[in-house]
């Protein structure tokens, strides 16, 4: 989970930094290469000026953003990074970018501990280092197998022969048998993780549809309750206000279609109504 910070200044951010890696203003000024009464002029408020260049710096030598110094956001965290920082190619990033892949699984699988660990299993896969050890290994058993048969002939010796060679294992079947159960096994700590998080999630489901129903049979006869159109419709805005990046503007314009939709059905439902009484 990514850590946040309180809301603060420049000079706060910077202070916060330096104390958390127990970084000096000399060793800070060296980092960032300038000088250590123009760090100490900054933080002590005798100037407000501190150049983008030295920004800049100073975040790259905490690697943090440079929006989280500003007091821009409260997570230190990078998120920009050039495609060669990850290590990616263009057409792996082009695959992100344009969802050709799945962003969210990607995430989940980055985020895994167990999948980190079959990475690394991929890797000796792909360069044949564990396979070339098994190679090795079966060679010598090839060895001794032929020497047994060849120099010792009895029949213990010839079944000693076979049982060598029955030891014998494909250079290929160990590393493939161990990266199938290590990414089975993180596949499903992922699939967990989701399950956690859409009872989560219908948890809240719940709290709100109950909120909401509480705010319209308010005052009410709760087994004759009576609701118009407009106050479900502020009913569910209200309900959502507090969710972070949501904005009046839009809570205006989805209380509008609510109400709009609402209004519609109504419409429908009176006029199917009246149809099937001229007809009775």
């Amino acid at each position: 989970m990514e850590h946040m910070y309180l809301p603060g200044t420049i000079r706060d951010r910077i202070t916060d930094l330096m104390k958390e890696h127990k970084i000096s203003q000399t060793d800070l000024a060296v980092r960032i290469g300038t000088t250590d009464s123009t760090i100490s002029r900054f933080l002590t408020g005798k100037t407000d000026k501190l150049s983008d260049e030295n920004i800049i710096r100073i975040a790259r030598a905490f690697n943090v953003s440079t929006d989280f110094l500003l007091g821009v956001s409260n997570i230190p965290d990078r998120k920009n990074f050039e495609i060669a920082e990850l290590g990616l190619s263009v057409q792996a990033a082009r695959n992100l970018y344009t969802g050709k892949v799945s962003p969210d699984v990607v995430n989940r699988l980055l985020e895994s501990p167990r999948f980190a660990e079959v990475t690394y299993m991929l890797e000796q896969y792909f360069d044949d280092t564990l396979a070339e050890g098994f190679a090795g290994q079966n060679q010598l058993y090839a060895t001794l197998s032929a020497m047994l048969r060849n120099k010792v002939k009895t029949d213990a010796a010839v079944q000693a022969a076979q049982t060598v060679n029955r030891m014998r294992v494909p250079a290929y079947q160990a590393d493939l048998t161990f990266i199938q159960n290590q990414f089975m096994a993180a596949i499903r700590e992922v699939k967990k993780e989701i399950v956690s998080d859409f009872t989560a999630i219908q948890a809240m489901n719940k709290e709100v549809a109950e909120k909401i129903f509480t705010e319209l049979t308010k005052g009410q006869d709760v087994q004759h309750p009576t609701a118009t159109p407009e106050q479900i419709a502020d009913a569910i805005t209200r309900s959502v206000a507090g969710i972070e990046g949501v904005h009046q503007q839009a809570l205006d314009k989805l209380g509008s279609a609510l109400v709009e939709f609402m209004n519609s059905t109504l419409q429908q439902v009176t006029e199917q109504e009246k149809d099937d009484a001229g007809k009775g």
